[in-house]
Formats: C-alpha cells, structure tokens, sequence
C-alpha cells in the first residue's frame, strides 16, 4: 500500500537509528551523525563498523603511547621460533616494515609501564594500537593498517607484523600456558602479550617516525646496528631473516633488479618452493602450484626488497636498486 504525505511518526516509523558508540559507549542517533559525535569513532558510520569494535577498550587520550618507554622493567630474553617458515625464508612475505612493529611494542611498552601490570590482552593491544595509528596519522605508512575500522585491516597487522615480532622474540603471545603458533587461533581476548628484553632494547632506540615527526620510514643508524645484530644472532639459532635478506642484496649489487629478475631468483629458489609446496593444496596440480609459486615470489620480493630499503642497503626510491651500503 502506498502512503502519500503522511507523517512517519503518525504511521510508527522512525528517522531515528539509536546505537551505542563502540569505543566510549555514548548513545547517539546514527542517521544524524556521521559517527560518535562524542569521540569521533567511525567516520565511515556505517553499523558494521561500530559492531565491530563491541569489545574494544578505549585508550586514554592524553597519552602518548609513541614516546621512548622508561627502562622500568625486568625483563627475560625472547626466543625466537624457529619452524619451517623461519628455516626456510625468515619471516612471512607480508612483513615489509619493522615500523609498525616497533609501533607496537612502544604501545605495549607503555600501557604496561602506566597499567603496572606485565601483559595485557591482545585484544587490548589491538585496540590501543588501532586509536594510536588513527590519531598520528600512520594509516598512510607501509605496513600500517590504511583503514583501522575494517577488520581484514587490522587482521593484517595482527598476523602479519605482530605475530611476527613474536616470532622474533620480540614479543611474548601465549594463552593457558601455551605459546607457539595454536596461540594464534584463539580469540584476542584470549591472548596475552608481554614484553622481551629484545623488544624493548628495540623499542627505547630513537626513530624517525615516532621521535622527530619525519614521513621517512628510514631506520636510525642506531636501529639498523642493533636489528643487524639481533638478525644475525637469531640466524644462528635457525631464523633465516639475515640469510634470505643477504642473499637478495648479493643479487641486487650483481647488476640484477628487484623486479622479474628477483621475481625469478625466488621462483627457482629450492628452499623457497620447498616451503611453499609442503602446505600447498596446489602441490600435485603442476600449473596451479607454479602460477601460486610465481604469485609468492613477487610477495616476497617485495616485502624483502622493502626491508633491505628500510634497513638503508638500497635506495629508498621504486625501481631503484641503488646499493647504498656493504652489508657485511
């Protein structure tokens, strides 16, 4: 039946849409407001959005969880895991960047200094770590969540950059006693993170990013000597990352480029296929397993390549192979 100039309140409809702000609580109508009018979360201010963070623990806004942690803490050594992934290719393709890595630790550097406590949940983390990148502007930076309201986003940075660090013992994750990758499967909220030694030597170093407000995603010469060191002393323990990174900067300064030729290197590279066949549900199709072969290899370029960029070994500029420095 159609209705023809009568008020929607004599008929039962509303314009009003009421829902509960994820991050502050606050009520407020959603067809009247382009997000929280209080706090601003959710620019987009779409339902799904605001669903998403149900659970989440607002940060304090007036601190500045960026800035160099205090030395307060006594802290074990990490070990790192040392797997068929690590052995083989060091860490994940998609790990591009120790900035937001180190991002992470700060944040958790200092929420544990201010909360007094020696982990917090993952989900906790996440969730400080999802307003901090939004209110420094780093959504535009490589490896840092582009849209933190977006799920798949900030899975990214959980799985590829966070659970990382923990592989490289920079991090602790465990749940009910257990560390290792089934921690991984468990709800955040179930997960805690803690500090190593390791992750907070890191995260005290001065960077350009977080300290002198550069846009430059260019390691201090006093981060590169230290994560230089500690590649090289977990690579003697197993975790290949020094390795498959010196191999490819021997490669780039033959004359190779980082494009097809490197492309290539991996696609031929015996460890690499190796690794990636063992969990392929494409390793008895031929063709399937070579298109996904060449498909990983440029992932893994790229990510490598970003490192060694990062690390100041090769020019920072696209296309350009530059070798700026001996890696020794």
């Amino acid at each position: 039946m159609a209705i023809y100039n009568v008020p929607k309140k004599s008929i039962g409809i509303s314009d009003e849409n009421w829902i509960k702000c994820g991050r502050c609580n606050t009520e407020f109508d959603l067809n009247k407001n382009n997000g929280c009018p209080l706090c601003g979360f959710s620019r987009k201010g779409s339902y799904s959005d605001l669903q998403l963070h149900e659970k989440k623990i607002p940060a304090d806004r007036g601190t500045n969880y960026l800035r160099i942690p205090k030395n307060d803490f006594k802290l074990k050594s990490g070990e790192p895991v040392i797997d068929d992934e690590t052995q083989a290719v060091g860490s994940w393709g998609m790990f591009n960047s120790f900035f937001p890595g180190k991002a992470v630790s700060r944040i958790l550097c200092n929420t544990l200094l201010d909360t007094k406590t020696e982990s917090i949940t993952l989900r906790e983390l996440v969730n400080t770590t999802t307003e901090v990148i939004i209110d420094n502007g780093l959504t535009k930076f490589r490896g840092f969540p582009n849209n933190p309201d977006k799920e798949s986003s900030i899975g990214r940075l959980v799985y590829h950059f966070i659970k990382t660090f923990a592989k490289m013992g920079l991090l602790n994750a465990y749940s009910d006693g257990r560390s290792g990758e089934s921690v991984w499967k468990e709800d955040w909220s179930n997960i805690e993170v803690s500090l190593t030694k390791e992750g907070f030597e890191f995260a005290e170093l001065k960077n350009k990013l977080y300290d002198n407000h550069e846009a430059s995603q260019i390691l201090t010469t006093e981060e590169k000597k230290w994560l230089m060191d500690y590649l090289i002393k977990i690579d003697n323990m197993g975790y290949r990352e020094y390795s498959i990174l010196k191999e490819i900067y021997t490669f780039i300064k033959e004359g190779h480029n980082g494009k097809d030729e490197l492309w290539d290197w991996f696609s031929k590279n015996h460890n690499f296929r190796e690794y990636i066949k063992k969990d392929s549900r494409k390793a008895n199709d031929h063709e399937a397993f070579e298109k996904q072969i060449v498909n990983l290899s440029m992932t893994f370029a790229a990510g490598k390549l970003a490192l060694l960029r990062e690390l100041g070994f090769i020019a920072n500029k696209r296309n350009d192979y530059t070798i700026l420095e001996e890696m020794k």
